[in-house]
């Protein structure tokens, strides 16, 4: 189908052509504000909860409660104030942290907790032979563990 006006020819598939470039353009807009919710919904909004999560753990912290730094370091609250908290780290030794320095309450259960049962060694395995201790004593093998052997520049301090 052709349409003529004033000298020019306008076929339907321009006009088709024309209303599509503007509705490509409302679906590139849509794809973005879509990717954009979808970046708050799985981002933004966790990491918010978080926080409050970890703000509220820091605001309720009393005396008494065993504790962990974000350096990593356990201690009994002793005394707390609005913005700082003392740590009882051993017998006699009171550190002052800032309230957001505590990383989280170590529950009792955490606290106590056994570590993990090292991997059984047989005595045969863990036994160097009479070779072995021989060649450590005289010191004629190296070890692939030593980084320093073979450097005749290397200083001992």
């Amino acid at each position: 189908m052709t349409t003529t006006t004033k000298g020019t020819t306008v076929l339907a598939t321009d006009v088709l052509a024309q209303e599509s470039a503007g509705g490509s353009n409302i679906m590139f807009l849509i794809m973005i504000v879509g990717f954009i919710a979808l970046m708050y919904f799985v981002m933004i909004r966790p990491q918010r909860k978080r926080q409050r999560e970890q703000q509220d753990m820091q605001s309720n912290v009393q005396p008494g409660a065993r504790v962990m730094t974000i350096g990593g370091l356990y201690g009994t609250v002793v005394d707390s104030d609005d913005e700082t908290i003392t740590i009882e780290a051993s017998d006699d030794t009171f550190l002052v942290f800032a309230r957001q320095a505590i990383a989280k309450v170590v529950t009792p259960a955490e606290a106590d907790a056994e570590p993990e049962a090292a991997e059984t060694v047989s005595d045969e395995e863990a036994t160097l032979s009479d070779e072995d201790l021989e060649k450590l004593a005289n010191g004629d093998e190296k070890t692939d563990g030593d980084k320093h052997s073979g450097n005749p520049d290397r200083k001992e301090y």
